[in-house]
């Protein structure tokens, strides 16, 4: 069974916002295994690029999902699912509108109405 990634697009501070919006308790404890990891100074790194230029780790993403559009297209091919764009971004989705923009908009509507009561 493939992953379910909804809030893929969104970064660690929006994802721990949401969190904590929704009442979500956040563990915080670093990975015991990660010591000597790669993927630690690769995240600084990345972390550094964002905090010099805003946007660039979005953009390169939205590039990455850009070029990779061929090997989605394949994946169709293979699992039968026809993946279309969706309304509100225009990421590929199997539904009319993805799940992140899915659940963007029940943040919203859930802001609405806790700022309404």
């Amino acid at each position: 069974m493939r992953k379910v990634k909804p809030l893929f697009r969104l970064s660690e501070f929006e994802t721990a916002n949401y969190a904590f919006l929704k009442g979500i308790e956040i563990h915080s404890d670093p990975c015991p295994y990660a010591s000597g990891a790669s993927f630690t100074s690769h995240k600084e790194l990345w972390g550094e690029l964002e905090h010099r230029s805003p946007g660039q780790k979005f953009q390169f993403y939205q590039g990455f999902l850009k070029k990779g559009k061929p090997a989605f297209a394949a994946l169709e091919e293979e699992t039968g699912a026809e993946l279309l764009p969706c309304v509100e971004c225009g990421s590929p989705t199997s539904a009319e509108t993805c799940s992140v923009c899915r659940i963007k908009a029940a943040v919203r509507e859930s802001k609405a109405a806790a700022e309404a009561s």
